[in-house]
């Protein structure tokens, strides 16, 4: 049986920095129209999802403002700035990253949910 590449196949990856998480190109796409983002914790599945918020739904105020992080979002990378949810996740995950370090790990976007998830199971080099 004859099988096509897809763009879609090739693994994203979150690298996890002591102030932020880049997200690889691969999963720009679905930053298309983030204004901000909000991030959630599953300890025991040991995942981190990413929702994109869109600016009409960032502002409409149903909300909390304190759960919307900001994404910066260039040609081959998305960037998520925070120190503090940096901290929470080194907590959650018992990591340590110092200065000039980082942690790679894959990264998928599930599509039902429309969410980006990094599973953080094991360090990829």
């Amino acid at each position: 049986m004859l099988e096509f590449f897809e763009l879609d196949d090739i693994n994203g990856y979150a690298s996890i920095y002591d102030s932020h998480i880049t997200l690889n190109k691969t999963l720009l796409k679905y930053f298309k129209d983030a204004y901000r983002v909000r991030v959630g914790i599953d300890r025991d599945s040991k995942k981190i999802y990413i929702y994109t918020v869109n600016k009409d739904y960032a502002l409409s105020g149903e909300l909390k403002e304190s759960s919307l992080l900001s994404v910066s979002i260039s040609k081959t990378y998305a960037r998520i700035c925070s120190r503090p949810l940096i901290d929470y996740i080194c907590k959650i995950f018992g990591l340590e990253i110092g200065k000039k370090e980082f942690k790679r790990y894959n990264a998928s976007y599930e599509a039902e949910k429309k969410v980006i998830i990094i599973d953080m199971e094991g360090v990829v080099d």
